[in-house]
């Protein structure tokens, strides 16, 4: 379904894991609900667990010296996150939110620890996890970064659909779980000129925009805006 690995650069890492991998990690755990807008970690609080997400969306967000929050990522179904802070030992870079109702499996480090000892091929994927979503993030920077708004916000939104969803297909339409602000600090632009941008997107029927939702309708006009092409109208 989908992208392969290859092709997407990550399907949902706790799928990589063999199912006797996933076993061992599920014993090693407890589930836990969150409600929307709740705290799984907050950024510099102690490595204290792992968390897998089994249900609804989490937002990885991080606060700069100057005070400013920006978003980093959002992760779903299936993704494993806060795994690298349990593993250094040091103080957590980010704070993961819940989006909507989360069911999460907690693993605390100490088990957490302990299961990599004994299988290294999660130890494996966890490294391979965290080095793609390093490519994803210069990506995301480098297109971010283009002179042409239009373009650059098309390439920005194609990025964001390759980590929000890393099965997704082409062919279907993606949800973005983020609200417009989140969305401009991603582009580097102000709220205004994001809006120019999206009421441009949606003329041209490529996205839909609702409350803390953006939905990309039309993903193959979306990559020929990106690559700087000037398709026709959508329906």
């Amino acid at each position: 379904m989908g992208f392969s690995a290859d092709e997407n650069g990550e399907r949902r890492a706790w799928h990589r894991l063999t199912a006797a991998e996933r076993a061992e990690l599920t014993d090693a755990g407890h589930v836990r609900v969150w409600r929307p807008g709740e705290i799984l970690a907050l950024q510099g609080s102690p490595p204290a667990s792992m968390f897998v997400v089994l249900r609804g969306w989490v937002k990885i967000s991080a606060t700069n010296y100057r005070g400013d929050d920006a978003p980093l990522a959002a992760r779903g179904p299936h993704e494993i996150v806060g795994e690298m802070a349990p593993i250094s030992g040091l103080p957590r870079t980010a704070t993961i939110e819940a989006i909507d109702e989360v069911h999460t499996l907690v693993v605390a480090r100490e088990k957490l620890l302990g299961v990599l000892r004994r299988r290294p091929h999660i130890a494996e994927e966890l490294l391979r996890t965290v080095a793609i979503r390093l490519q994803q993030s210069d990506r995301l920077r480098l297109e971010a970064g283009g002179p042409d708004f239009p373009q650059r916000l098309a390439a920005v939104l194609l990025e964001l659909a390759l980590q929000y969803a890393p099965d997704w297909d082409e062919g279907h339409q993606v949800d973005l779980h983020f609200n417009q602000s989140e969305l401009a600090s991603f582009a580097r632009v102000s709220r205004s000129t994001l809006g120019r941008g999206l009421d441009e997107l949606r003329r041209l029927g490529v996205v839909a925009t609702a409350r803390q939702r953006i939905t990309i309708m039309h993903p193959e006009t979306l990559r020929e805006l990106a690559a700087g092409r000037s398709p026709s109208p959508g329906p």
